[in-house]
């Protein structure tokens, strides 16, 4: 009797779950910061005016440092954000091109408060998330185009 052994075929796809998962957190992460710096960055004075609103004194002061930045980092973040946000489209679409536009926002991200906010100090958890999510994005790349 012959049996029947199913055909042996390769899956060349791998199973895209977890990066899919980083795309939908980045996708809300950056969407939320373009957002919020491009508003904040179109009409700083408004923001600066309403200062008394913040609930406490901890979160006016750290309105109030970002807002004496000026427009340019305001609108700068906003910019970076966007490209981060069109990053993971693209490697949502599973396009290289993604991942260097992400990773270059990203780290721009990163400098860019600290070259208009002097003394300013780097959070840690910002560069642990930032190396986490490239590094999680790269583990994709050979599958990229």
């Amino acid at each position: 009797m012959d049996e029947q052994q199913p055909p042996v075929t390769e899956n060349p796809s791998p199973n895209l779950v977890f990066l899919k998962i980083l795309c939908v957190t980045t996708f809300i992460g950056s969407g939320l910061g373009f957002i919020s710096y491009g508003i904040i960055g179109i009409s700083p004075q408004y923001f600066l005016s309403n200062l008394s609103l913040a609930p406490d004194e901890e979160s006016r002061e750290l309105i109030a440092m970002l807002l004496s930045t000026g427009r340019t980092f305001l609108l700068l973040n906003a910019l970076f954000y966007g490209i981060s946000f069109a990053g993971a489209l693209l490697l949502w679409r599973l396009r290289k091109v993604g991942f260097h536009l992400y990773t270059a926002s990203q780290l721009l991200l990163l400098i860019l408060p600290m070259a208009f906010i002097k003394g300013f100090p780097m959070p840690g958890t910002s560069i642990f998330m930032t190396i986490i999510f490239i590094w999680g994005y790269s583990g994709f790349l050979k599958f990229m185009k």
